[in-house]
């Protein structure tokens, strides 16, 4: 097996990104604030895959990156203020709108359609969600449909393949083979999922350490390219690195509260 690229993020995003791609930006309950500030510097008309859809999918409506997001939430963890961009457009578009095509579904849910899609299946059965707004509103956005089998009929979920997925991990070997604190969540199927994975790891540690850590639960096999980035999810926090910075998240609800703050919050702490 050969050995996974090393390369600086900026490098990352250049070469494993483009304009339209769909990017899946995980894991669960840890934003990579990193990969979304360069995509913000150098990426339009993407498709955004967050199913932590906290202020790093905010900031991403507001900077005019995305057009189309799968998420299963987006809100601020220091309510109560609001994930304002994300307010603003689904407010002003609703839905439907022309600006961002929405596709909110369940944790489950996107869980399913990406292992369908490493599975290389159409769909995957997802029963949960009858008679819920996933269906009954359309929140999915063609995302859900109906199959019938000689087994009988079921709702399902269409497979779902990033081109591309990030994925933040504490540690990684030489080889790629990493260790991703809890939540482990989506991470493994998601990298099963997309067609090119880019680990961004805290640490980058020999195989005999990670075998004293306990070893890997994301093999390197699955691993395209390393990006070594201490401090990858900050502001949020990282499991056994670092705290979440409170005051930077409030900092950010009171400059994203209107479009004019919001823009100069971009431009000082994003594209300068």
């Amino acid at each position: 097996m050969s050995l996974p690229h090393r390369v600086d993020l900026a490098t990352a995003v250049e070469r494993h990104t483009a304009d339209g791609q769909t990017v899946y930006l995980g894991n669960f309950g840890a934003q990579l604030f990193c990969v979304g500030h360069e995509l913000i510097r150098r990426r339009r008309g993407l498709h955004a895959v967050v199913p932590s859809g906290g202020i790093l999918l905010d900031q991403l409506i507001g900077a005019g990156t995305l057009a189309a997001a799968t998420f299963a939430h987006c809100w601020s963890p220091v309510g109560p203020a609001p994930a304002w961009n994300f307010r603003r457009a689904y407010q002003r578009d609703g839905v439907h709108g022309d600006t961002v095509t929405w596709h909110e579904m369940s944790l489950g849910a996107i869980n399913a359609a990406l292992t369908a899609a490493a599975w290389r299946v159409p769909f995957m059965p997802v029963p949960a969600v009858a008679a819920t707004s996933y269906l009954t509103e359309g929140l999915g956005q063609g995302r859900y449909g109906r199959a019938t089998s000689d087994f009988g009929e079921a709702t399902v979920v269409a497979a779902l393949r990033p081109d591309v997925a990030f994925l933040h991990a504490d540690v990684a070997d030489p080889w790629g083979n990493a260790l991703v604190r809890a939540p482990l969540a989506d991470s493994a199927v998601a990298a099963q999922a997309a067609g090119d994975v880019v680990l961004v790891v805290e640490e980058s540690v020999s195989a005999a350490r990670l075998r004293e850590l306990g070893g890997g639960n994301l093999p390197g096999a699955l691993v395209s390219t390393v990006v070594v980035e201490p401090g990858a999810v900050r502001p949020d926090g990282a499991a056994g690195r670092y705290d979440r910075d409170l005051a930077a998240y409030l900092h950010y609800a009171e400059a994203a509260a209107s479009p004019e703050s919001f823009a100069r919050w971009l431009h000082r702490e994003v594209l300068q």
